[in-house]
Formats: C-alpha cells, structure tokens, sequence
C-alpha cells in the first residue's frame, strides 16, 4: 500500500515539476525568439556568402566485341598460322573495373597536369589551387612552385600538394557511377567551384580515360599488326631484289646456246617464286590483322556531354535562415532546460508519504 502511494506523489511531483518548467521556458520567450532572429540572420549571411558549386556530368558508353563475334575470325586467322588474341583482355577494364580507371591516381594526375585551354600555359592543378585556395601561393615554399617537372623531378611540398588535391577531388569532388547496371552507361560528375574547371576536368578526364582504355584492350592485336607489316616489307624487299638480280643474270647472258650460264637465274626465279608465294600469304595474314585491329578496338560514345551553364547549388537564403533559427531555438532551449534542472531538480521538495 505505502508503495503505490509513494509512486503516485512521485508522478504528481514530476507533473508539477514539467509544469513549472514549461512556464519558466514561456517567461524566457524573448530570449529564445532573439536567439532565433540572430542565428536566422546568420544563416540568411551564410547563404548570402557561400560560393556557389557548380557541377558537370558526362555520359558515355562503351561497347566490346565479345569473344565469340572475334572468334569466327580468329578461326580463319589460324588458317594462316596468325594469333589474333582471342579477345585475351577482354574484362579487364570493363563495368566496375573501369569506374575504378577513371578516378585512378594516374588519370586524375594526368588530368590536373594538362593545360587548362589551348590558349594557356595554365595548368589544371594550378586553376584548382586558385579557385580553392587563392593564397595557395603567397607562402614561400609555394611561390615558385613548378608542376610541368612532377613526377619526374621530387620536390616533397609539391608531391604533398598533388596527394591533397588528388585526395580532396576523389572523396568530394568527383563521382562516378553506373546508375543502371543492366547498361553500360557510365556518368561522371564533378562539383567546384570554378565553372569551366569543372567542366573541363570532366572532358579531359574521359578523354585521357578511354584513349588509355582504347589503347589497352587493342595493344595485342596492334603488335601483332607491326609484326606483320615489318615482315611483309623485308619480304616485298627481297622479292623485288631477286627479280632486278634474275633480269641483270639475263642481260649478261649473251649467249643462249650455253646453259650453264642460265642457272643463276633459274636459282634467283626460284627465290623469286618463294618469296612471291610467301608475300601473298603475309598480305592475307596483313589484312586479318588489320581486321582484328578494328574488331579489338572499342567503340566509345559520348552520350551527352557539359553544356555551359552548368548546374549551380546554392543554399536558399530563406531555407537556410529557417534552418539556422530552429537549431539556435533547440541550443537555446537545451541550455535553458539544464539550468532549471540545475536549479530546480525533480524532487527537491520533500515528500510526504501516507503509510
């Protein structure tokens, strides 16, 4: 019995306590509504002051020969003693493989380290740096600082630079998805402060990208291409050397009742007649390489490309106002909350129980 008593003064307590509380919070209004004017207008100043970030998007598209569309042609190469590859690389860089490529050290690097426009000896690091960072070069270690020598020559403040800009551009600025995975449509977006470096990092990026991708999937069918072409030319040489050597053997054969003399040219006819048979077989195998070549080499498509103006985000003054005042009205409150806790704690008046 004395129990349930002591449990229901303690409600009562905590009842009276939340009311008292709420009526202190009521006799404190104009502090919180003066709170919530000022953080409205820090926020409406914040908005007002913040850059705007611009982003770029860049779609393309890849296609690949697959290995049984190559194989039909493979299977007539072998004919001749020719490897065509088989599509041998083919997985590599494709599908995930070939996000990864794209915000890779070496491709970003490679991005920042070209000219920012055919008119300028601007690099890209160095519009970044300026957009980003405008006293990047008024510190002394930075004021002569040269990137047209990175890699190739150390220097322990660039390098770090270059780590940071890498670092800083991969985690937040750039993004690279595939949104539909049924597809081979990859879009890059890239977000800064700059407009045109936005979108010229976007461009240089994918180009610098696929012509790596390209160059990569054909490397084997391109070897095979220049082993081809170099053994038909000394081939062709030599075929046309033998036949000059067979027509001077014949001219200074004066005399056609003697044989003897004719054989020389009837060796030099047999060498022609090789390597005549041999050159055929190598333009043939010259022309399946060439074949292979295209077939190895894939086709990209740049499926919808950055247009000035680029899409701007920028917090709304108003939004950003409202925001900024309800946190300042929940801060506020807290604080005022605690120090009646402080003050006034739940209890502090003793309690009467009825045994």
């Amino acid at each position: 019995m004395s129990t349930a008593v002591a449990k229901e003064i303690t409600l009562t307590e905590l009842f009276t306590w939340t009311k008292r509380l709420g009526k202190h919070l009521l006799s404190k209004w104009w502090l919180i509504a003066l709170v919530a004017i000022i953080m409205g207008i820090l926020g409406v100043l914040y908005a007002w002051s913040t850059k705007p970030v611009y982003v770029a998007e860049i779609t393309f598209a890849t296609e690949n020969n697959n290995s049984s569309q190559l194989g039909m042609y493979a299977g007539i190469a072998s004919q001749f003693g020719l490897d065509l590859g088989g599509g041998g690389t083919s997985g590599v860089f494709e599908g995930e493989s070939l996000m990864e490529l794209l915000k890779s050290r070496t491709m970003v690097e490679k991005t920042l380290l070209s000219p920012f426009n055919k008119t300028s000896q601007e690099l890209m690091v160095e519009v970044f740096l300026e957009s980003n960072s405008r006293k990047w070069r008024d510190k002394p270690s930075t004021k002569n600082m040269k990137f047209e020598t990175y890699p190739q020559k150390a220097d322990r403040n660039r390098d770090s630079i270059m780590k940071n800009v890498f670092d800083r551009i991969t985690k937040k600025n750039l993004q690279i998805e595939r949104r539909d995975k049924k597809t081979n449509f990859i879009t890059i977006q890239m977000k800064d402060v700059n407009e045109l470096f936005a979108k010229r990092f976007v461009e240089i990026l994918v180009e610098n990208a696929l012509q790596f991708y390209s160059d990569y999937k054909s490397k084997k069918a391109r070897q095979n291409l220049r082993i081809i072409e170099t053994q038909t030319d000394s081939v062709r040489r030599l075929l046309f050397g033998n036949i000059s050597e067979v027509n001077t053997i014949n001219d200074l054969n004066v005399n056609p009742l003697r044989q003897v003399a004719r054989t020389g040219a009837q060796r030099k006819q047999i060498d022609v007649q090789v390597n005549a048979t041999l050159y055929g077989e190598l333009l043939k195998n010259l022309e399946l390489s060439r074949l292979a070549l295209r077939k190895e080499t894939p086709l990209i498509q740049i499926i919808d490309a950055p247009i000035l103006p680029l899409e701007k985000i920028k917090p709304g003054r108003l939004l950003t106002g409202l925001v900024f005042s309800f946190i300042g009205i929940f801060i506020i409150s807290v604080i005022l909350i605690l120090r009646f806790i402080v003050r006034e704690p739940v209890g502090k008046q003793p309690i009467q129980v009825q045994v």
